[in-house]
């Protein structure tokens, strides 16, 4: 029997894409068997997920457009690809053979694939944004282990077998998958081959991962209810500092089709009015950004949605806090006081101008089609979901005062915003010796004349060097 697949096709540019999503992902899976399944996608890719190993199969594709990759997320798994009209046929006949081939570990490749893990995590320990990024999301999303890096001593616990066997799962079944195909083809050419090569796929009797969004398992995470303000050192070539600010955010469910657009407002709004005050007013920094996440409730019909926002940013490490306390200040203001009539307008404009541009994207309509599909409202007509989520857009578009930005960032962020809030800063980290040399006070006018200073100061720094040394050997016997 055919898979049962959704699809949605659309004409449009010069290019083909395509997404196929189904529901269940890492978030059921236990702690035991977390790292072993989390590498399944990589062990796999190194094997070869279409049936032929990655240089093989580089050869086989030599002049034609068409690749096909594979994500397996807390939530959902899914499959993407991109391609030319011509080679559309390609591209779906690498999506039949991700679902018809079953990845088995040989050890060659394991260890292939296990050498360079260990690599790349002896690279990350090395890259001090990795050790401030771990950081920030182990203090905004908990101690848990969905959020914690692998470690090399996680690898020795890999599973092969069991981390293949996850990743086949993942896309064994074709039935639970919605599809959706984004381009220029054409639809008497198209159709006939989505249904040989998708609706051709074999159909399994038995489906290993919850297919209802409401079965799925949710993460354990939850942001931190105090202040938190905590600086991360780490040694650098040249010395830099990154900050990040995050702030809890709580979607309600009776408000969420509005608030989902005011979120996208008001990270504009927050964006540019930190950059104005960092770096028009103050002169210290050249970009600020402002992110969104709210991937960390799994995908209800109901319920509220929780997340965060972060501002981020980089910056001379001597004025990082007194930057924090202006983002603040910032935040703050605009709670109390809210915005001016020009930065809703502003706002408005930027919105307008991504809007036109992405109309002309196929990427922004495969986004659209799929978070229609992906909706809490979705009930089987995914016309009539774009069309709410549509007029929700035009419906906040009319309504955008400053009165109305204000209520919303009183509603999205905590109010006051400075009660719950987390900094993780990176820093650079000084050595000992230059740590010592720091504690001594030179004259702006270069080295003192005065010879009796120099020689005090400089025997309390063979004092102390001396001191240190003695310690670290007694600390080692």
């Amino acid at each position: 029997m055919g898979c049962e697949f959704a699809t949605s096709v659309l004409t449009f540019l010069m290019i083909s894409v395509f997404t196929g999503f189904a529901y269940g992902g890492l978030s059921e899976l236990s702690e035991d068997e977390y790292t072993s399944c989390t590498m399944g996608s990589t062990i796999a890719g190194e094997i070869g997920i279409f049936g032929y190993k990655p240089s093989v199969l580089m050869d086989m594709l030599a002049g034609k457009r068409a690749e096909v990759g594979t994500k397996v997320g807390a939530y959902m798994r899914s499959f993407s690809g991109d391609c030319s009209p011509s080679d559309l046929e390609t591209g779906l006949q690498l999506v039949y053979q991700l679902f018809t081939t079953k990845v088995e570990p040989r050890e060659e490749e394991v260890k292939i694939v296990m050498q360079m893990a260990e690599e790349a995590i002896y690279a990350q320990e090395r890259d001090p944004y990795t050790a401030f990024a771990n950081r920030s999301r182990e203090i905004n999303y908990g101690n848990s282990y969905f959020f914690k890096p692998i470690r090399i001593s996680d690898l020795k616990k890999v599973n092969p077998i069991r981390a293949c066997e996850y990743f086949n799962s993942c896309f064994k079944d074709p039935s639970a998958f919605t599809v959706v195909v984004v381009g220029n083809i054409d639809p008497d050419i198209s159709i006939p081959l989505i249904l040989e090569y998708l609706g051709g796929i074999p159909k399994v009797q038995d489906t290993v991962q919850p297919l209802s969004r409401e079965d799925l398992k949710g993460l354990p995470f939850k942001f931190p209810e105090t202040i938190i303000r905590e600086v991360v050192r780490s040694p650098m070539v040249e010395a830099q500092c990154f900050v990040q600010l995050g702030f809890p955010v709580v979607l309600k469910s009776t408000m969420m089709t509005e608030d989902i657009h005011y979120v996208g407002f008001l990270s504009k709004l927050l964006e540019t009015k930190i950059m104005q005050v960092l770096r028009f007013k103050y002169g210290q920094v050249y970009s600020v950004n402002v992110g969104v996440f709210l991937g960390g409730n799994k995908p209800s019909r109901s319920g509220d949605v929780r997340g965060d926002i972060s501002v981020n940013f980089s910056c001379d490490p001597d004025m990082s806090s007194r930057l924090v306390d202006f983002v603040l200040e910032e935040i703050s203001y605009l709670q109390t006081e809210g915005p001016s009539e020009e930065d809703v307008w502003t706002i408005l404009e930027i919105e307008q101008r991504a809007h036109e541009n992405g109309l002309q994207e196929n990427y922004y309509w495969l986004d659209r089609i799929l978070r229609s599909y992906q909706s809490r409202i979705y009930s089987g007509d995914v016309g009539s979901t774009f069309m709410v989520q549509d007029e929700g857009r035009v419906k906040v578009r009319e309504a955008l005062t400053p009165q109305a930005m204000q209520m919303a960032l009183r509603r999205v962020i905590s109010f006051p915003c400075k009660k719950q809030y987390t900094v993780v800063i990176l820093m650079p980290k000084s050595s000992r010796w230059n740590s010592l040399i720091s504690v001594v006070s030179w004259s702006s006018g270069g080295f003192s004349r005065d010879a009796k200073i120099l020689a005090g100061m400089a025997g309390a720094l063979v004092l102390a060097a001396s001191l240190w040394r003695y310690s670290r050997g007694a600390l080692r016997s």
